[in-house]
């Protein structure tokens, strides 16, 4: 009786040990006592085919349905179709340039009539958006001021693209009655300049963009330069912007580097998505940035200690829990 007694009374410390140890795992591996991806409807907002924030919407859906999410990456018109549709509610996830986050958080430009998007909220600065002016060797156009009289694709109509278009003309005081404005998106610009009916394209993206690749196969590509001091006041004026250069070796046929203006791609969510799902999606996405790097080289430049640089609107608290414990300081 007394051996029985002694086993049984082991039985029921070991017993509480394995649940203690399953309590401590349960609440290590989620966010608050134990909440996941599990069961999370995630709609990741991008942009056209032929831009980065496609290939890496695709990535981190993947990435959030590995981990037990129904995630979906969407097709849109990409930045400012992204900021509004977010301030709706709509989605839960956009990738989308700083500068245009900007705009919607202020309520100018492509905004004015919607006004302030005031429920947009950061989750973190990625990486550099290279404004990319770009025409054929052939096309005789080697400044801004030579695009005068072009046909220039400026990127969808109230776009990102579209509204930094209008911004470098401006620096160079200039507005579409000096040129041919024609509102296509980054692919369709670049079919026009095959065609020989466009003269040049603006496209803003990261490095190397897939449509200027291609462009680079069948065409000897120039890259326009922006002058230092045009790019210093288009920063004083929109302090997203600063000073770049796309490199020399990034697509074949280019001759020398070529100073620009970059700006930061941020990811977005919203007020309306709680703290507990943004820290998870935030610190999912950093523990999984070789899958988002595998999938575009542009990922290259996403890091965690750069995650709070130029920021356009305010940090979302989950996200600012997730940064705090990885020791990021955040102000």
């Amino acid at each position: 009786m007394k051996r029985r007694l002694i086993l049984f009374s082991l039985f029921l410390v070991l017993t509480l040990v394995i649940a203690a140890c399953d309590d401590d795992n349960s609440s290590g591996d989620g966010v608050g006592g134990g909440e996941t991806l599990d069961g999370e409807f995630i709609t990741i907002l991008t942009g056209g085919s032929s831009g980065v924030y496609y290939p890496l919407g695709g990535a981190l859906a993947k990435i959030y349905s590995d981990e037990g999410a129904k995630a979906n990456s969407q097709s849109t018109a990409a930045s400012a179709e992204n900021a509004t549709t977010l301030n709706q509610d709509k989605a839960e996830v956009a990738f989308a340039m700083g500068d245009t986050i900007a705009d919607a958080v202020e309520g100018i430009d492509s905004f004015d009539e919607q006004g302030p998007q005031e429920n947009l909220r950061a989750m973190a600065s990625l990486y550099t958006n290279y404004m990319q002016v770009v025409t054929t060797q052939d096309s005789g156009i080697e400044t801004v001021d030579d695009l005068k009289g072009k046909t220039v694709a400026v990127g969808a109509p109230g776009s990102g693209t579209e509204i930094s278009a209008k911004r470098i003309l401006e620096a160079y005081d200039m507005t579409y009655d000096d040129i041919t404005e024609d509102y296509l998106s980054f692919s369709e610009g670049v079919e026009g300049m095959k065609n020989g009916n466009v003269d040049a394209v603006v496209i803003s993206s990261g490095l190397p963009n897939s449509g200027i690749m291609e462009l680079d196969t069948t065409e000897d590509i120039a890259i326009v330069e922006i002058e230092e001091d045009k790019i210093d006041a288009l920063s004083e004026k929109y302090p997203a912007y600063f000073s770049t250069s796309v490199p020399a070796d990034t697509y074949d046929s280019m001759e020398k580097d070529a100073n620009t203006i970059g700006v930061r791609n941020i990811l977005v969510t919203h007020t309306g998505v709680s703290d507990d799902l943004v820290y998870e999606m935030t610190k999912t996405f950093f523990e999984n940035i070789e899958q988002m790097r595998d999938s575009h080289n542009a990922a290259e430049g996403i890091e965690i200690e750069k995650a709070l640089d130029n920021l356009p609107a305010e940090l979302h608290p989950g996200a600012k829990r997730y940064y705090e414990e990885e020791g990021i300081e955040v102000d």
